[in-house]
């Protein structure tokens, strides 16, 4: 990295290719390598469980269910991730409720904010 720059592979777990592609446009404007969009619950632990990463962006809902599982392996090793929802907060566990959570719909403005804070806390974690 000969410009300074932080760069991070970025778990996608998202299973509305539209909005997977939009998530994938910003991670990778963002200069970031993305894993996925990966939409199928096993496959999304596996890579949540093994892959080498920097953070995740999570569809709370996914086929195969509730992504949760997901994000619990993520948080257990460590790895900031970010909530995406239609719902409130409320209607997410208790133990996810102060992840960083994007309601459903998002602009592109507040995608590539909430990437940049989850790069500033990969950052700041490795200080």
């Amino acid at each position: 990295m000969t410009d300074g720059v932080v760069r991070f592979r970025v778990l996608v777990v998202e299973d509305e290719p539209l909005i997977g592609m939009d998530i994938e446009d910003a991670v990778e404007g963002l200069g970031h390598e993305v894993v996925g969009p990966i939409a199928e619950l096993e496959k999304a632990l596996d890579m949540a469980t093994n892959a080498a990463l920097g953070f995740a962006i999570i569809d709370i809902n996914i086929r195969g269910g509730h992504s949760y599982p997901v994000a619990d392996m993520l948080l257990k090793r460590g790895l900031p991730v970010l909530l995406l929802s239609g719902y409130s907060e409320h209607a997410l566990p208790e133990r996810l409720r102060e992840e960083a959570r994007l309601p459903k719909p998002f602009t592109g403005a507040q995608l590539d904010k909430e990437i940049r804070d989850l790069c500033a806390r990969v950052v700041n974690a490795r200080r």
